[in-house]
């Protein structure tokens, strides 16, 4: 009976072991965080998807450093503050309308292993189609352990005032 116990305890450790590594090997995506360009690249795509798209939240944690802080400001101009897993809760899955946010613009400056990245961006229903809002997400983000992290971001919709020309560029 001891024997055969500890036989079934052993295979649970083992299969919990097996998809325990299994998935802390799904993410981070070495591909998503390799350079700045392929963090930022990420850093739409998960939120980007059509009707009943199931945005990946454990894809979206492993772009972000544990304890990210995440400023959103209003049309009006007034922030709001807080982490990754407040963000989360405010999305709804599976999307019940698509929601594509797409870089139209970036400015990055890089001094060793920081970096600030302005991204201009669009809100669209469709992946091709009009513009519904924009707006410039400002990303602090920071290389450490072989990989590009992100420590915090920032947006402001374009509201009523105009982009500035400069944050356009593609």
């Amino acid at each position: 009976m001891k024997r055969t116990l500890r036989k079934i305890l052993i295979t649970i450790g083992i299969c919990f072991t097996m998809v325990s590594n299994n998935y802390a090997n799904d993410y981070p995506l070495a591909t998503d965080v390799e350079t700045i360009d392929a963090l930022v690249a990420a850093y739409y795509e998960v939120v980007s998807g059509p009707i009943g798209y199931s945005y990946n939240a454990a894809r979206d944690e492993s772009l972000h450093a544990p304890h990210a802080i995440i400023s959103r400001t209003n049309d009006n101009g007034l922030a709001q503050r807080h982490n990754l897993l407040t963000e989360q809760t405010t999305i709804e899955v599976p999307y019940t309308e698509g929601f594509f946010e797409v870089e139209i613009g970036r400015i990055t400056e890089q001094y060793g292993n920081l970096a600030h990245v302005w991204s201009t961006f669009e809100i669209r229903n469709t992946e091709d189609g009009p513009a519904v809002s924009r707006g410039i997400n400002s990303l602090s983000i920071y290389w450490d352990e072989g990989r590009w992290w992100i420590s915090s971001w920032s947006t402001q919709p374009e509201g009523n005032q105009e982009l500035p020309s400069k944050y356009i560029n593609r």
